[in-house]
């Protein structure tokens, strides 16, 4: 909604909020003010192993996929969210209201700030923002104001052992109620019998949300509570109206669960001053909601929440879980404090253990954590080397200079040089090791570094690119027209009297994929020499992915090669009906991620589907190629 202000007063809060000591209130929330009309924001956390979107509207993931929505792990496309919001109640005028993100009752009044580690984050990547409940632009239920404010901030780390949570920390502040709509909260009151809630309407697995059968995806979780860790998750059971063991989506071929994860939210800290409740620094209610079966007005929401009970399921549904702490007294100009984590692990185990490192994160003031050195800065360029065609990594140098924030001094140790061309059932990535390269070799902790043909010697190799010396690898002879995805770490000494390995980069983080071609197969003038490659087509055939997922599909092709620029290729059955006509310079393009380079314009490949978009079907197929060079035919054979 938009309206005519009396008063604009723009408040400019700086990142010295995001490094807020434990505790203490943020800065620049003391006085009711005046705001102009912000537009929705969010921004994803990519950092770590769990991925997801935070907004400036209580709001977390994306429901139409487009961003991750608790995806985990990340980059695998293999979901976890679906709606997850931020709940707040309390009784106004003697009836209890709930303002609640998944039903747009909190208007943004900063947009989401992001603070990286290099910037002086706290974490890896720290965000920042605030909204209100106060006249909501476009609720989709009857609205209440309550008169809240929220001051949000989140954190996300990049280690193997705390990339699994993000913490969200929050203020919830009573400004008054902005009854005439003018931006400026003008009735004061006292709040009381406040209830914080979350609601996790987690649909557990599905690549992207759509490639997973409902009953194996939102129709077969099951949730949770553990007292001693204020943990209520929810995870894939196993749906008895489908034939076998689905629990965890295993992969129909190699029986890899794709979906092995438990989701859930830990209560770090809660408010003990203004909180009424016997127990404190616990959740006070758990009781999960099903479809169907949940409240969804607001007076229903917060008679919900607002009561001390805990209960299990045992029937496989589409589960959501709920949780809240109160009931709090706030006066008017007050404010509670509320910190979670959003957390996840391999199994009822893994997110008790990821859970708990979050609460020694948030008990400790994110302070003296151990880290990784800084993530090289990398490109990839491809060509010949040597005569050979290669593709070549390139990176700096700027991870030497990283102080690890436990020990104080720098402990930069070596790179890492991977490769992948496989993902497995869950998405995640294949890495073959191409090259280690260690400034000091400890065979009591790097013995299984050694005799392998990756280890090599310190320092490795350096050239100059554009002025700057830089480090480099060279990945010769790889077959032309596959997906590769590179990533360069960097690793640290560890600290054995700690009992810490060493450290490294998370292998993936900031990876750099090509589909590279390369100059064997330029564009030619002689008609005479175009090829299909395979020909045969086989399924088997190394080109195809064996582990397709969303980001990364199967793909089905055949490549014409030594093409003249110009080419049209058109594709025939037998019986002379047309299937497909295709040009130079086409080639399969099926991923948002991957960049296409080298040269490319002699080729043209083509995924075995009809101009209807239909798959084609086994058999012999005549191809016409036209040209200003002329023109040639020949025939090929699809083998499913």
């Amino acid at each position: 909604m938009k309206k005519t202000l009396v008063l604009l007063l723009i408040i400019l809060v700086g990142f010295s909020t995001l490094a807020i000591a434990k505790g203490e209130k943020p800065h620049g929330t003391a006085k009711a003010t005046a705001v102009t009309v912000v537009p929705t924001h969010g921004y994803s956390h990519k950092v770590g192993a769990l991925w997801t979107r935070v907004t400036n509207y209580g709001f977390y993931g994306d429901k139409t996929y487009t961003e991750p929505n608790f995806e985990w792990p990340g980059g695998s496309g293999n979901i976890y969210g679906w709606l997850t919001s931020l709940w707040v109640g309390a009784e106004i005028n003697g009836a209890g209201t709930v303002s609640a993100g998944e039903d747009n009752q909190w208007a943004p009044l900063d947009s989401v700030h992001v603070l990286t580690r290099a910037q002086g984050g706290r974490s890896a990547e720290d965000t920042w923002t605030r909204y209100t409940d106060n006249n909501p632009p476009n609720p989709s239920v009857t609205h209440t104001n309550i008169g809240v404010e929220v001051t949000e901030q989140t954190y996300a780390w990049d280690q193997s052992y705390n990339d699994d949570f993000i913490i969200c920390d929050y203020w919830i502040k009573n400004v008054g109620d902005d009854a005439n709509k003018d931006g400026i909260p003008e009735v004061k009151r006292k709040l009381n019998n406040v209830y914080v809630a979350f609601r996790m309407d987690a649909d557990v697995s599905g690549f992207n949300g759509t490639s997973t059968d409902s009953k194996l995806w939102d129709q077969d979780d099951l949730t949770g509570y553990d007292d001693a860790n204020k943990v209520c998750y929810l995870y894939d059971a196993d749906n008895l109206s489908v034939a076998g063991n689905d629990m965890g989506n295993p992969d129909p071929v190699t029986g890899v669960l794709r979906s092995p994860g438990y989701i859930g939210i830990r209560l770090l800290y809660s408010d003990s001053v203004h909180l009424g409740a016997s127990v404190k620094n616990k959740w006070t209610m758990f009781a999960p909601t099903s479809r169907y079966n949940e409240p969804t007005a607001p007076n229903a929401e917060y008679t919900y929440i607002a009561r001390t009970v805990f209960l299990q399921d045992t029937v496989v549904r589409d589960w959501r879980i709920v949780c809240s702490i109160g009931p709090f007294a706030i006066d008017a100009d007050d404010s509670i404090h509320i910190v979670i984590a959003w957390v996840v692990g391999n199994g009822r185990d893994g997110i008790i253990k990821n859970s708990q490192v979050a609460q020694n994160f948030y008990d400790g003031n994110y302070a003296k954590v151990p880290q990784a050195p800084d993530e090289p800065q990398y490109s990839l360029e491809s060509g010949p080397v040597n005569g050979v065609n290669s593709i070549i990594l390139d990176w700096k140098n700027n991870s030497e200079a990283s102080v690890d924030p436990l020990t104080g001094v720098r402990d930069f140790d070596g790179y890492g040089v991977y490769r992948s061309t496989l993902a497995d059932a869950s998405g995640n990535p294949i890495w073959d090791t191409l090259a280690i390269y260690p400034k000091t070799f400890n065979p009591a902790t790097d013995g299984h570094w050694a005799g392998k043909p990756y280890l090599k010697s310190w320092p490795p190799p350096k050239k100059l690119l554009n002025g700057d010396s830089v480090y480099y690898y060279v990945d010769a002879n790889q077959p032309n027209g596959m997906i590769y995805t590179y990533s360069v770490t960097a690793f640290d000494k560890g600290d054995t009297s700690l009992g810490i390995s060493r450290l490294e980069n998370q292998i993936g983080r900031g990876k750099v994929s090509t589909k590279v071609y390369m100059s064997n197969s330029p564009p030619t003038q002689d008609v005479k020499r175009v090829r299909v490659v395979p020909n045969p087509f086989m399924g088997s055939t190394r080109f195809n992915n064996p582990n397709p997922i969303e980001t990364n599909p199967w793909v089905n092709r055949v490549r014409f090669i030594n093409l003249p620029p110009d080419a049209t290729i058109s594709i025939f059955t037998l019986a002379g009906d047309l299937v497909k006509t295709i040009r130079s310079g086409s080639v399969v393009y099926t991923s948002r991620d991957v960049a296409i380079t080298g040269n490319f314009t002699g080729i043209a490949e083509w995924d075995l589907t009809t101009k209807n978009n239909q798959e084609v079907v086994s058999g012999v197929y005549i191809y016409i190629v036209e040209s200003s060079a002329g023109t040639t035919t020949g025939k090929f054979t699809i083998m499913r």
